[in-house]
């Protein structure tokens, strides 16, 4: 037969549908197509030989599977809203939704923080209609949210798997078709704003293209070079391997969950150096607006990503004879009130997520 080639490869995942049964495949037509830039998925299994047995042969002679695991990574390098809600709905936990401007849905995507359960969907690499790859209960172990000027956000998500996979048993012509995307948010749709020791009450609403932060803001976005968002769930591994499991994990748990925040931001003066040696209560909002309506004549497509409590932990000026910029870090902090991080993703989905 003739060798296949990457870019016919399909990915399909239940973006909307939590797998609600451990170790059974969403329903066929709640698997729906992305593209992604990312390789497949890795089946890996942990093998077990004989060489450590008294009695038996200097090489081995006898090799059994320990337990099977799936991980790899899940990348769109030009992040589409539908795409982007999912995965931060999965790896954050909560999601609360609603219909806004007739046909557009809003999705309030925040950290759960009743227990440690992670959210968990299914996933297919479809290479041709008759050779596939199916995973079960794939959870978000991680992500990173970036852009820089001139660029466009960019999301890429580490996952791991249940470790069972299947390459049978699917009616590949009953899977869903794809959603309505929408555009790939872009730096330039991006508004940036920074609250300086402001309090941490938040509006009831959320408004695209103006701030959403307490106090009097400002608007950093001309400053702003780049960005990057990192989460973690550092979900638990061979602990999920319960006994009466066989070869799979049994269940999706997080450990501690831990977030960063670091941005370069144009040299003017000593002003981020004072954030940090005075550790000020920051907040930031970076709002990403599209030019393309996913409403009636309101709402566009875009995402809203607000940290409502920062403080830097290090700010560094660089730039030797060029341009000077401070290179900031900044820990994500709990401020007893709000939720360490608030995404609001707009697209055309209505139905809502993690059903």
């Amino acid at each position: 037969m003739a060798t296949l080639r990457g870019f016919d490869r399909k990915f399909y995942f239940s973006f909307m549908h939590d797998q609600g049964t451990w170790g059974t495949l969403e329903a066929e037509a709640n698997l729906y197509p992305f593209r992604v830039n990312s390789e497949p998925l890795v089946l890996t299994p942990e093998l077990v030989s004989d060489v450590d047995e008294v009695g038996g042969s200097e090489e081995a002679t006898a090799q059994e599977q320990l337990s099977a695991a799936v991980g790899g990574s899940i990348d769109q390098n030009k992040v589409v809203a539908p795409f982007m809600a999912s995965i931060l709905a999965n790896a954050l936990g909560a999601s609360t939704d609603s219909t806004q401007d007739t046909s557009a849905g809003r999705h309030i995507i925040t950290p759960n923080t009743s227990n440690f359960t992670v959210k968990t969907f299914s996933a297919v690499d479809l290479y041709t209609a008759s050779i596939y790859r199916t995973y079960h209960n794939v959870a978000v172990d991680s992500f990173e949210l970036s852009t820089s000027r001139k660029g466009w956000a960019s999301l890429s998500a580490q996952v791991v798997g249940s470790g069972k996979t299947a390459t049978s048993g699917e009616t590949v012509g009953s899977f869903g078709a794809a959603p309505t995307m929408g555009p790939a948010l872009k730096a330039g749709d991006c508004k940036i704003f920074l609250s300086v020791d402001a309090g941490t009450t938040l509006p009831g609403t959320y408004a695209q293209g103006t701030e959403d932060l307490p106090g009097s803001a400002s608007d950093i976005s001309a400053k702003i070079r780049n960005f990057r968002w990192q989460y973690a769930n550092n979900l638990i591994s061979d602990d999920a391997f319960e006994p009466g499991s066989g070869l799979y994990r049994a269940r999706a748990e997080r450990d501690r969950r831990a977030q960063s925040l670091s941005f370069d931001i144009e040299f003017e003066d000593n002003t981020y150096l004072g954030y940090l040696t005075s550790q000020n209560t920051l907040a930031i909002e970076f709002d990403f607006t599209s030019a393309t309506l996913a409403g009636a004549g309101t709402v566009y497509y875009g995402a809203n990503i607000l940290f409502p409590m920062l403080k830097l932990t290090s700010a560094v000026v660089s730039g030797g004879v060029g341009s000077l910029v401070v290179s900031c870090e900044a820990i994500v902090m709990d401020d007893g009130t709000n939720p360490t991080v608030q995404a609001t993703v707009f697209d055309v989905n209505t139905t809502g997520l993690l059903q």
